[in-house]
């Protein structure tokens, strides 16, 4: 009779069957193995290895009758010990990971949350800092939580703004499959209940979305930030937009956007609506030159700069063509090495080259353009919009860029590259550019004029501020939880 009312098997209701386990622990503990073999009906000194119970007595003698109407509960030369015991799993772990979290982010209440895969040198972590900056500014009140869900460094975490806390939740949850990970993540949220969540390049915050957006919506206003597609091995989009984006934009609020093109691409290939997206350009964090201006460049350059992600979409093997076609030409190269399989020789042939010099990682571009440079040359295979353009823009080197992505938004179109892999146009373009000082200036002053007109930090958060419950938190009203339910 007991063994009825505690064993997992028999007990369905997952309330009770909680209860059920404790009560079977409670008696072992009191009687000792024997006691608990006879407790659920098996015969003292029955084996009971691990904690598991011997098959009751009135289970063996109804599956004996059973048999003789079912012979394949028990077929010839087989007993009752072909049946295992089946308990409920119990995994700990994920609530181990959550009290730890939770611990780590205290007790006091956030106004706005923000889901970042980490914060490393980049433009979209430049953004990201640019969000919370935002954010402190307009509400000094505010308590920013960042969590970082990749398990990687946070180099520029000490960037934020002293209202912001990051909490390395990828690296707490590094244990736990991804799934796992999605189930922590949305019993954090769900618990905080804070008015703004922003989800920038997270794919633990996306799969949260996709899974739980109607649960987070409840209290909290959901935004995210895309800036543009990855593009496979066969050129082939992919990302977030593209896995995400048609499943979870009912529970978005909008999907802010550095550039105009992908948010016209999305909508039109997608079938999202055009409404969901708001366009706010990021804005130059750095003191601009007056106006007007010159270039930087001395009297008889001989130098380009480029500088970035040495990675597949900046096209390394690009810049080695363009680099070899030019050979009077020195190429100094910044940026970090993150290449891997084939695209490795693509390194290769830039070290071959003697007129090229890796220089490594930079921290702003701003301190390694010089005098002897005639021109920064980008070279990509797609494109939000590349915050270091502005870098580039504000030290008065010409650019020399493709016409891709949010490009086009920052630069006129007279001074673009049509087609992102013609060499011939990219060879032409740095040699009319090395050999006018004239050209130099007035594509300078070109750059300059569009820093100043849609880059300035006020414009930036301004446009934020028209986002309703962006920068000053507030509370979903009745009526909104009621349209995300219907």
């Amino acid at each position: 009779m007991f063994d009825r009312w505690t064993h997992n098997r028999w007990v369905r209701n997952r309330y009770t069957r909680r209860v059920a386990h404790w009560v079977r622990r409670l008696v072992a503990l009191l009687f000792g193995p024997d006691g608990a073999q006879a407790a659920v009906g098996a015969p003292p000194g029955a084996a009971l290895t691990g904690g598991v119970p011997a098959m009751p007595t009135w289970l063996r003698d109804e599956m004996t009758q059973l048999a003789a109407l079912e012979p394949e509960l028990l077929p010839p030369g087989t007993g009752v010990d072909r049946y295992a015991f089946y308990s409920i799993p119990i995994n700990t772990a994920p609530g181990e990971v959550y009290a730890r979290l939770t611990d780590e982010i205290g007790e006091q209440p956030y106004s706005h949350v923000l889901l970042v895969p980490w914060l490393k040198q980049g433009g979209a972590d430049r953004g990201i800092l640019y969000y919370a900056r935002a954010i402190a500014e307009h509400t000094p009140s505010a308590r920013i939580l960042v969590l970082s869900t990749e398990n990687s460094p946070s180099p520029w975490a000490s960037r934020l703004p002293p209202q912001a806390t990051l909490v390395d939740f990828g690296h707490h949850a590094a244990s736990l499959e991804f799934a796992l990970q999605v189930s922590v993540m949305v019993r954090v949220l769900v618990q905080l209940r804070a008015p703004m969540v922003h989800v920038v390049n997270s794919r633990v915050g996306w799969e949260t979305i996709l899974r739980h957006g109607l649960a987070l919506t409840q209290h909290s206003r959901l935004f995210a930030s895309i800036f543009c597609d990855d593009y496979d091995l066969r050129m082939n989009p992919v990302g977030y937009a593209r896995d995400y984006l048609r499943y979870c934009y009912p529970y978005l609020s909008t999907v802010i956007c550095d550039n105009s093109r992908y948010p016209q691409i999305w909508s039109r290939e997608l079938g999202v609506p055009a409404s969901l997206f708001t366009v706010v350009p990021f804005p130059y964090d750095g003191e601009l030159p007056r106006l007007p201006s010159t270039a930087l460049s001395a009297a008889d350059p001989d130098r380009v700069l480029w500088a970035g992600r040495l990675d597949r979409q900046k096209r390394p093997d690009l810049l080695a063509a363009i680099a070899a076609r030019l050979p009077d030409v020195h190429f100094d190269v910044y940026g970090a090495q993150v290449m891997s399989g084939a695209s490795v020789q693509d390194l290769g042939a830039l070290r071959s080259l003697p007129n090229v010099t890796l220089h490594g990682e930079f921290q702003r571009l701003e301190a390694v353009a010089r005098p002897g440079h005639f021109a920064y040359l980008h070279t990509t295979a797609w494109e939000g919009t590349p915050t270091i353009l502005f870098d580039a823009a504000a030290a008065r080197l010409p650019i020399c860029a493709p016409a891709v992505g949010g490009i086009v938004d920052f630069l006129p179109a007279q001074d673009l590259i049509d087609v992102p892999d013609d060499i011939d146009a990219f060879v032409q373009q740095l040699e009319q550019l090395r050999a006018s000082a004239t050209l130099r200036d007035q594509r300078v002053q070109r750059q300059l004029e569009s820093l100043v007109r849609n880059r300035q930090w006020g414009s930036f958060t301004g446009n934020l501020q028209h986002l309703e419950g962006y920068l000053a938190p507030q509370d979903r009203s009745d009526a909104e939880r009621a349209v995300d339910n219907a």
